[in-house]
């Protein structure tokens, strides 16, 4: 259950919050339109890259052909290349050849909004970069650091009258060769955690045991994933969430699975969004980096929760009738004990 349910709100994460999410092969992406309203409606915006996001191709050549007419616009320091003012329902093709390949999009018809496409070409040094990245990867380590890179999220949901938190964390390595950082990543749980368990996506790097987490280098590049669920007790409606982080953590994200009035409140988390995810409800909030050694502070309120007075009043009493007890056997004159 708590494999399953991780799994699924980092998908519905990534859905409420772009930033979260893997970004995919651009060339799966290339010539595939998407409406937008970033664009005016009767819009037409043409990226070209090489290979990579970051690669825009300046000054290339793009052909629209809108109804059988054909126009050529250069793409601008951006990489994009556009024609507006379309009426709707019109169709429209955009094609280009970038060294020598010819780059084409699906048909798209002008709607109520903008239309954005991105065609993709290849990358003629990827290939010698890879084998130099394989090269270095296997090189020896160096001294190096790691962070908790802006994928890395705290969950929290409530089942059961348990509250679970889960940390899924992306240990990253922007080196281009393995970096030792003079020994292992050390993550101290809360003191009250309990029952603190790895998730199946992390690495075998990483070990758990009692409420320590140890992450054993030397770090590839890239990252490293390290995942680790427990129990967090609490008494009354809110549950604070106290954890020392050993690394910098690079973005603050938490997802909260929304029940009743469940909330995450913190001081450290400058915009909240709400959505949902096959009828569940909820709730991510985001913040700037921690550094290493500063304590994430996050409160869980609503929690439903049994009044704690009846325990009290209940404790009070008895209290009471052992101290009449007590006080009996000590100061009763002896006589009337033995009468």
């Amino acid at each position: 259950m708590i494999r399953a349910f991780v799994a699924a709100i980092a998908a519905a994460a990534c859905v409420a919050v772009p930033a979260l999410a893997q970004q995919p092969n651009p060339r799966e992406m290339s010539g595939i339109p998407r409406p937008t309203n970033e664009d005016p409606a009767g819009t037409v915006s043409v990226r070209v890259i090489r290979g990579s996001f970051t690669n825009n191709v300046v000054g290339q050549a793009v052909e629209f052909d809108v109804d059988g007419k054909k126009q050529t616009v250069k793409t601008d320091v951006n990489g994009r290349a556009a024609v507006s003012g379309l009426k709707p329902g019109a169709n429209v093709r955009a094609v280009t050849v970038l060294d020598g390949e010819r780059l084409e999009s699906q048909p798209m018809t002008v709607g109520t909004s903008g239309i954005r496409v991105m065609l993709v070409g290849a990358d003629p040094d990827a290939a010698a970069r890879e084998a130099a990245d394989r090269e270095l990867a296997a090189a020896p380590p160096v001294k190096g650091t790691v962070v908790f890179g802006p994928e890395s999220r705290v969950v929290a949901q409530f089942s059961g009258d348990a509250l679970s938190i889960f940390y899924v964390f992306d240990l990253l390595n922007s080196a281009r060769t393995r970096v030792d950082i003079g020994g292992p990543v050390i993550i101290d749980l809360p003191a009250e955690a309990r029952g603190a368990s790895l998730l199946d996506e992390s690495s075998k790097q990483a070990t758990v045991a009692g409420a320590r987490v140890t992450v054993l280098g030397p770090f590839m590049p890239g990252s490293t994933k390290v995942g680790v669920g427990f129990e967090l007790p609490y008494t009354g409606g809110t549950a604070r969430l106290e954890q020392t982080l050993p690394v910098m953590l690079q973005q603050l994200n938490v997802l909260l699975a929304q029940t009743g009035n469940l909330d995450i409140k913190s001081a450290q988390i400058e915009s909240t969004q709400r959505g949902s995810d096959q009828g569940q409800a909820i709730v991510v909030g985001r913040g700037p980096a921690i550094a290493a050694g500063k304590t994430l502070v996050l409160d869980v309120t609503g929690l439903p929760h049994h009044a704690l007075w009846p325990r009290y009043v209940a404790l009070g009493l008895a209290g009471t009738v052992i101290t009449i007890g007590i006080w009996a056997a000590v100061v009763v004159p002896p006589r009337r004990r033995a009468a």
